[in-house]
């Protein structure tokens, strides 16, 4: 059962719940404002220090104000538990919004212009002015029912594995030792889904799938860019945390993992690390300091998937997965989708490159490569 209140918020009904924790649809008893609230899973029972900490990143959180970053109202603890009040967004999550057919999505809504070439100033008041689990993909030709955009997005696409803390140096260790030894702590499986169907290449390579999949894109890039010129990491960039309107408005979203670039000795200080495994650079893995090269890998990630069809490391456990990704070279995306758009395959295997130097510096060089 739900809370009925978590702060001043009155807690109307759940809308999705994952590893970082539980997505409620509540309104704010001062202002009659209906928002998103996210409990977190990180807890409970924050000390001082913790609290401090949680009020300074809100801090940051709430200055953010830009188009494709959903918007932080409030943050507060309740019960030990941290929570997050942020705008409410009607849309889709990435996945389903690409899996889409239908005749509303086959041309830009009224009023859409191109996207300019992205510029970024690092103010509060930057505006760029202008508008796993394999899921399988629609093979109907039905168009888009009314009320596709709705809040039942939140639940629509389940996390492509748990959120979940792990010890780094298990991850080094695991890399130093034969395949046949286990890690010396015991990590957690990924969640197991039904048997996904591998979506066909025709239906990777539609036009117009093709075409939202590059303007979502560049309007992350747009959302990376401010962010880490905000000094902030995302830190758990998926599919699930891009979230699509009915005009086709990108909003990254889940900064519940948001860290201060300057505190990232605190982060790993207790050996622990937090991600969802897929999606996690090398350095997130090892448990190294990071920047925003390391959200630029999770960009990749996603890119790759979205037009191979697979992610370019897939595995049973986390200690098979770590070792591919700090390890192995995936496959030619090109070798998965021979009809896939070349530029865009050269752009996400450089940003999955072991390496943070050898990958794209920043989301403005990925956003030009895009639009190439």
């Amino acid at each position: 059962m739900p809370p009925k209140a978590i702060g001043p918020y009155h807690v109307l009904e759940t809308l999705g719940s994952g590893g970082a924790g539980t997505v409620y649809r509540a309104l704010d008893r001062r202002t009659n404002d209906e928002v998103a609230l996210k409990l977190l899973s990180a807890g409970p029972a924050l000390d001082a220090r913790a609290s401090q900490r949680l009020a300074r990143e809100f801090e940051t959180l709430a200055d953010l104000s830009h188009p494709n970053v959903v918007k932080v109202f409030d943050a507060g603890v309740h019960q030990g538990w941290p929570y997050l009040a942020m705008e409410l967004i009607e849309g889709l999550t990435l996945r389903p919004y690409l899996e889409m057919r239908g005749a509303e999505l086959h041309s830009p809504p009224s009023g859409h212009t191109p996207r300019r070439p992205l510029s970024v100033r690092r103010t509060a008041d930057d505006d760029f002015g202008s508008d796993s689990e394999r899921e399988p993909f629609d093979d109907s030709d039905d168009d888009v029912l009314p009320g596709t955009f709705n809040l039942d997005a939140f639940a629509e696409e389940s996390p492509s594995e748990d959120l979940a803390s792990f010890q780094g140096d298990s991850a080094r260790h695991a890399l130093d030792s034969d395949d046949s030894m286990e890690p010396p702590r015991p990590v957690p499986a990924p969640k197991k889904a039904p048997a996904p169907t591998a979506p066909r290449v025709e239906d990777l390579n539609r036009p117009e799938r093709m075409g939202r999949l590059k303007d979502a894109m560049l309007q992350v890039c747009e959302a990376l860019a401010y962010i880490h010129g905000h000094g902030l990491v995302h830190r758990d960039l998926k599919p699930s945390n891009i979230m699509v309107d009915e005009d086709r408005q990108v909003r990254l979203m889940d900064f519940g993992l948001a860290k201060f670039l300057a505190d990232d000795a605190q982060i790993t200080a207790d050996g622990k690390l937090v991600g969802t495994y897929r999606y996690m650079a090398p350095e997130q893995i090892l448990g190294e300091p990071l920047d925003g090269r390391a959200d630029l890998y999770s960009l990749g990630v996603i890119l790759y998937e979205l037009l191979g069809g697979r992610p370019p490391f897939d595995a049973k456990t986390p200690h098979e997965l770590w070792r591919q990704v700090l390890e192995t070279e995936p496959p030619p995306l090109l070798a998965l989708n021979l009809h896939g758009d070349p530029q865009f395959a050269r752009v996400a295997h450089r940003l999955i490159r072991k390496e943070p130097d050898d990958r794209f510096q920043t989301a403005e060089e990925v956003y030009e490569a895009l639009s190439e």
